[in-house]
């Protein structure tokens, strides 16, 4: 499937010649939500939830794309208003399985209920891992917009305070988009990708004409 990643120009064009993408961390998350959301009101769940954010955010790391490059409103928020890159990869399907490491965020409204502290003991391990999984993709109904695809896996690379996972076999660069005010010529896309860049489509977007959503500027060599 599909999944788009949005970068400022200089992170994208950096990303495409180095082969990689920086892995995000739940601590660097810009979501105070991440990883909770559940009503956590008692206090001995609410512990619970801070420790397993810390000890996701010291063992893992997720991967955050859009299932939509069309979105103006993520090229705003993402791509440096519209002057950046969005990237776009093939990576395996996405089944739903409760122990599948990918996934399509759920949005929803309210925080979800959770069990008592006494009644975690007695959840089959199939309800566990449903409650897991929840924990891990689902995030508040005001966020639909980024449309997300979230990849967990382990810490990838370590470069300073950094962490980064190659392009591979389940990280396929398939195109590149740029922003309707990308500001640098094509060949510094194509300098980027460099022989592979037969095997990309590159194309730019533009505001459409008839409808709130980018769309691609075929006008643009």
């Amino acid at each position: 499937m599909r999944a788009y990643k949005f970068l400022s120009a200089q992170n994208g064009l950096k990303s495409i010649k180095e082969k990689r993408i920086k892995q995000s961390r739940v601590a660097d998350l810009n979501d105070p939500f991440e990883l909770r959301a559940y009503d956590v009101t008692d206090p001995i769940l609410r512990l619970t939830f801070q420790q397993t954010r810390k000890d996701v955010d010291k063992d893992k790391g997720l991967l955050c794309f859009s299932a939509n490059w069309k979105n103006p409103v993520m090229w705003a928020h993402y791509s440096d208003k519209h002057e950046g890159l969005c990237l776009g990869f093939d990576i395996p399907e996405i089944n739903e399985d409760p122990l599948d490491n990918a996934g399509l965020v759920e949005y929803v409204e309210q925080l979800l209920p959770c069990p008592a502290p006494a009644d975690f003991d007695n959840m089959s391990e199939a309800e566990h891992q449903a409650f897991a999984r929840k924990a891990l993709f689902t995030k508040f109904k005001h966020w639909v917009y980024e449309q997300e695809i979230r990849v967990w896996g382990p810490s990838g690379e370590k470069e300073g305070e950094l962490y980064f996972v190659p392009f591979g076999e389940n990280l396929r660069l398939a195109e590149v988009i740029a922003g309707e005010r990308f500001k640098k010529p094509k060949s510094e896309i194509l300098d980027a990708l460099g022989p592979p860049a037969v095997k990309v489509e590159i194309k730019k977007a533009r505001a459409s004409y008839d409808k709130f959503e980018m769309v691609e500027d075929e006008a643009w060599h």
